[in-house]
Formats: structure tokens, sequence, C-alpha cells
């Protein structure tokens, strides 16, 4: 990596630059300052902690995953899926990052703007009101558990894959699945199941709720 100025933005850089490339290492401020050519007490000038920074790396996927989304073409349906697709890719392109979401709030103007983003699109889908919070509260709550547990995922695996096609049941063990006959049935397809597949059909599932909530609402 190319030093440059040392400040936020290039440290922030710097860690998802890293959780990329090494996906299964920890990041510290050790690793960082190895990494832009600083002594490791840099960090601490422009940041606290590694929480804070933790915290910076998340808004900065925020952003990303939002600005993307903006710019797809189609409906607030579209764009949202567009946002929810884009959200899962970079939780996985950074899975020591990515894996965060789940415990940590950013509260940085990149997880604002998704915030407005997603209250837009549900306003232009007709949402209003009780049923508008309802609906972001769905998006926003899976979106990010769920980019969190593909990412958690990966980072367990040597075998991490980038596009989230870990399989969601890997085996039912040494259980004998005659005693659970729908799981016996459909045992080879719930095999067949990958993680990214999973947050389609979740994302799918509520976009297709918010639908049905805005046509009645008209």
């Amino acid at each position: 990596m190319k030093r440059g100025r040392l400040d936020q933005r290039t440290i922030v850089a710097a860690v998802l630059e890293l959780a990329s490339d090494e996906p299964q290492a920890r990041i510290t401020f050790k690793r960082l300052g190895e990494a832009l050519g600083v002594d490791a007490t840099a960090m601490y000038r422009h940041f606290r902690n590694k929480d804070e920074l933790t915290r910076a790396a998340l808004d900065q996927l925020a952003a990303t995953a939002t600005a993307d989304a903006r710019a797809a073409v189609g409906d607030w349906r579209d764009r949202l899926e567009a946002f929810a697709t884009r959200m899962a890719a970079l939780s996985l392109e950074h899975p020591a990052i990515g894996a965060e979401w789940a415990m940590v709030d950013p509260v940085g103007p990149g997880d604002v703007a998704s915030d407005e983003f997603l209250l837009e699109m549900l306003s232009e889908a007709g949402l209003a009101g009780a049923d508008l919070i309802t609906a972001y509260a769905a998006i926003s709550g899976f979106t990010l558990a769920q980019s969190a547990a593909l990412a958690q995922e990966a980072l367990e695996r040597a075998e991490s894959s980038r596009d989230g096609t870990i399989p969601w049941i890997s085996t039912f063990g040494s259980v004998d699945l005659a005693d659970f006959p729908h799981v016996s049935e459909h045992r080879d397809a719930l095999l067949a199941i990958d993680g990214i597949t999973v947050y389609r059909a979740g994302i799918t599932a509520i976009l297709d709720s918010i639908a049905r909530s805005a046509a009645a609402a008209r």
C-alpha cells in the first residue's frame, strides 16, 4: 500500500484492503501500521481504539452500498434489491469487517445515508407511517444480520467463498431422518441450499411483503 497522507480516510481504505487481501487474518493496529509504513501508535491520533476504526470501516461499506444502489436502474424495488445485494457482496469481500454488522452500529454519514435511502425507496413504494417504519426495520435488520452471518461463516472456513456459496446445511450428521419425514423428503434440496440463496430468498420475501402492503395502502 502507498501511504500518502495519513488521515482517517487513508486508514479506513487500508483496513478494507487488508480485510479483502487477507480475509482470515485478524486486523490490528500493528498490521495496519506495517501496511501503511508507519508506527502502530500513529493510528491513535485518528481513532481512539479498534471499535471506532471498525465503525468507520462499516460506515464506508454502507456509503458504498448506498451510492451503488442509488445509481442502479429501475424502480424502488430494483434499487432496494441492489442495495441488499451490494451489502452482502461487500461483507463477503471484507469478511473481517462485514462480520461486525450485527454487533456494531457505525453511526456515521454513510450509515445515515443508507437509512435515508431505505426510507426514500419505501416512501416511493407508497408506504407511510407505521407501515413504512415496520418495512424499514425488516429490510434493514435482515440485511445487516444476514450480511454479518455470511461474513462470519466465510471467516470461519479456510475455503472461504467470496460469493456466499457456502452450504447453509452441510450435513444432518448421524440423525436418522426416518424420524423426520419432511426433512427426509427434501434432504437433497436442503443440502443444495447455500448462504447467498437464503439471503436472496429472505430479501425477496420482504420485498414481496412491502409490495403487498403498498398495494393495499393505495
